[in-house]
């Protein structure tokens, strides 16, 4: 592998761990000044849904990991192409909140500079997510 496929590489594997612990500050280093960040929107979810700086960003996965404790996030596959990389992957999490399981699967979508996350681009199930966050909410 190049350097900037090692370079995805080992981001996304600190990415997931940092994520999987908690660490939604370790998440928040692992990203440069003046980021480009896009995530799909989930309705009445506890996070920004816009993140523009550092502070928004800790704020996203703060909000996150308050409304649901995760239990495991399974990587399913990366493919890295020079300095970009889309990892596939499944979150499995309690949700505090009802008691709930709520297990979806995720693309992200990031693109690396210097060691650092520079874009960030995250699809996940967004009506899985609405639902476990308001059960009972008239989602389809």
């Amino acid at each position: 592998m190049t350097r900037g496929r090692d370079d995805v590489a080992a981001v996304v594997e600190k990415l997931v761990a940092r994520w999987a612990a908690g660490d939604a500050s370790g998440v928040a280093r692992l990203f440069c000044r003046g980021f480009r960040w896009w995530a799909a929107r989930v309705p009445g979810a506890p996070w920004p849904a816009q993140v523009r700086n550092h502070r928004e960003l800790e704020s996203f996965f703060l909000g996150y990991l308050s409304a649901f404790d995760l239990t495991r996030i399974t990587t399913r596959g990366l493919v890295v192409e020079h300095a970009s990389g889309v990892l596939l992957g499944r979150v499995h999490a309690r949700v505090p909140r009802t008691g709930g399981e709520l297990v979806y699967d995720f693309a992200l979508w990031i693109g690396v500079r210097d060691g650092l996350i520079c874009e960030f681009r995250f699809f996940h199930d967004t009506l899985a997510i609405a639902r476990a966050l308001d059960p009972q909410s008239r989602l389809p």
